[in-house]
């Protein structure tokens, strides 16, 4: 029985992408410091910045984690734990890292600062998991590569709470694994700074035949309302929506939709089905030629890559049906409503594609002439690129405060006594203040229900009074602004303890000190190969100090001679384990070498 509902994780590249995120019903926020995170090219914030997002989120019940999910070198060390704590006495919730050798310093100067585990560590299976919580990390966040069963074993066989992606973008490669970007531009995805190299165009060849082309490499966004109920069942801690450098309209369309859902499960699980308005909804926010439900259901395919364009597609709103090239005017035939102000864009033969704004409103169904410069042909696909009145409800949805903390009250009015105000929450959290003398009164004496209504008027705080318990005499009276007066002083004060409580004490100035290796003078080279053939290469060069061999298909077969080989030639020999290990079918292979001689292993998976 699944007693907990999942935290909702939404991200914010931007202030109103914080509003956005709050308002929409985001149980905790994600985003970037100036530096050190994943994503260096997003409106990122600085201290000051983080301490008010803190600051407003926690007052209305919202966690706040930091990325600090890039790899990092030992001149940036210092800098990083400056910046760390900074976080910790600002009482951000926690950190998302990358880095382990950043993580163990970590560990030991802010043992009560929580950790999650990037999905940039490619956790992949059960034993990456528990090996990230044995070393502290209290959440792993896990690759998005993993099916659905395995995500549920995992679940069901460790301590550690578990977050998955459920909306957004996905990558081509293993999370945390691409370095194409790097190889192709010079620019690190580990550093922060990918160019998205897979969104580009690229040509399959055969043979010296292009067989294929187009954006070979680009996949479909995913989005899992439409399986959310196994996601639930499996146990997953937190559902992570992607998309920092998203706009704040996507992060409050994308947020409101996956609250609905995870709340319809909760209070109707028998009835659990989805709108297809709301998958168009999504469909509008963002998609690249629709999506996909990811890995959770499926291995891998065609089905899964956006090949005709890498940007967002829009929702696809009809067809050309003449185009008079005289009067610069086309004739589609539509299937979604139009409003002013809507974005469409014409599907032509050669890119860039013609695009237009709507001057008047027609209904689906309906045949429209609009004025278009750019020839376009008949049955010609259009799209709705940029839909106003949804732009407008999702702006309005957060342009006010009206995310509040559900809090509780007990009012005190006696006659001849101090009135006395209590507020408080379901997490221990409680302020009490005292007002002014409550009298008999001579003539009109306020009603009770006036009395409560005053004290339950939370107006701009971040409160909602949800329980009042009330004690008040019926003959008394009090004046309306020192019940005003009562209500602001504790409302204040509450929020005041609140803040104080999300504080952390400041720590000393920390200073790494990297231990100093000896310096080598003689020149070694270590080199990794995949094949029988190109051990055979470089085992013959006197450079070569120590190779490393991959579990390539028929090693078994030639491992005996690499053995003796490299005895012979005095060279180390290290069998290189795989990167991604989901069902162990490697310790087969290893089963089958033991018995020769070799040195050790390279490892790397956690």
């Amino acid at each position: 029985m699944i007693n907990k509902k999942p935290e909702l994780l939404s991200p914010a590249g931007s202030l109103e992408s914080v509003y956005a995120a709050v308002a929409n019903g985001a149980d905790a926020i994600y985003l970037g410091g100036k530096k050190f995170n994943a994503r260096n090219f997003a409106n990122n914030f600085d201290l000051n910045d983080i301490e008010k997002i803190c600051d407003f989120c926690h007052l209305r019940g919202v966690k706040v984690y930091i990325t600090v999910n890039t790899l990092y070198k030992e001149s940036e060390l210092n800098e990083v734990i400056d910046f760390v704590a900074s976080l910790y006495t600002i009482g951000v919730d926690a950190l998302i890292i990358q880095d382990l050798g950043l993580a163990k310093v970590l560990f030991k100067y802010f043992p009560n600062f929580p950790l999650h585990a990037s999905t940039q560590l490619t956790s992949n299976s059960l034993s990456d998991v528990n090996s990230l919580y044995e070393l502290g990390f209290k959440k792993i966040v896990l690759s998005r590569e993993l099916n659905l069963d395995e995500v549920k074993y995992i679940k069901e066989n460790t301590k550690a709470e578990i977050e998955t992606f459920v909306h957004g973008a996905l990558c081509v490669s293993y999370s945390g694994q691409c370095i194409m970007s790097s190889m192709l531009g010079g620019r690190s995805g580990n550093r922060g700074r990918c160019a998205q190299t897979c969104r580009l165009p690229y040509k399959l060849v055969k043979k010296g035949e292009t067989i294929k082309e187009g954006y070979l490499l680009s996949t479909k966004d995913i989005q899992t309302i439409t399986i959310l109920p196994s996601l639930i069942e499996a146990g997953i801690d937190s559902f992570k929506i992607e998309g920092r450098m998203k706009t704040p309209e996507y992060v409050a369309g994308v947020t409101a939709i996956y609250r609905k859902y995870i709340d319809l499960y909760f209070s109707d699980k028998e009835n659990y089905s989805v709108d297809n308005e709301d998958i168009k909804d999504l469909l509008k926010l963002f998609n690249r030629g629709g999506f996909s439900e990811g890995y959770y259901n499926s291995y891998s395919g065609s089905e899964m890559m956006s090949i005709e364009r890498p940007k967002s597609w829009g929702l696809k709103l009809g067809f050309v049906d003449t185009y008079n090239k005289k009067l610069q005017k086309a004739t589609i035939r539509t299937r979604e409503d139009l409003v002013p102000g809507d974005g469409i864009e014409f599907w032509t033969k050669n890119e860039p594609h013609p695009g237009t704004y709507i001057n008047r409103p027609s209904k689906a169904g309906e045949i429209i002439t609009i004025p278009l410069k750019n020839e376009v042909e008949k049955n010609d696909v259009i799209y709705k690129t940029f839909d106003k009145k949804l732009d407008d409800e999702l702006k309005r949805s957060y342009s006010k405060d009206t995310r509040k903390k559900e809090i509780f009250a007990k009012l005190k009015v006696k006659k001849d006594e101090n009135m006395y105000l209590n507020l408080y929450d379901n997490l221990g959290n409680f302020v009490f203040v005292t007002g002014e003398t409550a009298k008999k009164a001579e003539t009109a004496p306020l009603s009770k229900e006036k009395i409560e209504s005053q004290i339950l008027k939370m107006g701009s705080t971040p409160f909602k009074i949800v329980n009042l318990e009330s004690d008040v005499d019926n003959d008394i009276f009090v004046s309306i602004s020192s019940l005003n007066n009562l209500r602001r002083e504790a409302s204040e004060k509450f929020e005041q303890a609140l803040i104080k409580k999300s504080k952390r004490e400041s720590v000393k100035k920390l200073k790494y000190q990297p231990k100093q290796n000896e310096p080598i003078f003689k020149k070694k080279m270590n080199v990794l190969v995949d094949s029988f053939n190109k051990f055979n290469i470089a085992v013959t060069y006197p450079l070569v100090d120590l190779i490393y061999v991959e579990l390539y298909d028929g090693i078994e077969k030639d491992f005996g001679k690499i053995s003796s080989v490299c005895k012979y030639e005095g060279k180390k020999l290290y069998i290189a384990l795989p990167r991604i290990n989901r069902d162990n079918s490697y310790l087969k292979v290893l089963e089958g070498l033991k018995d020769y001689d070799f040195d050790g292993f390279l490892v790397r998976s956690i």
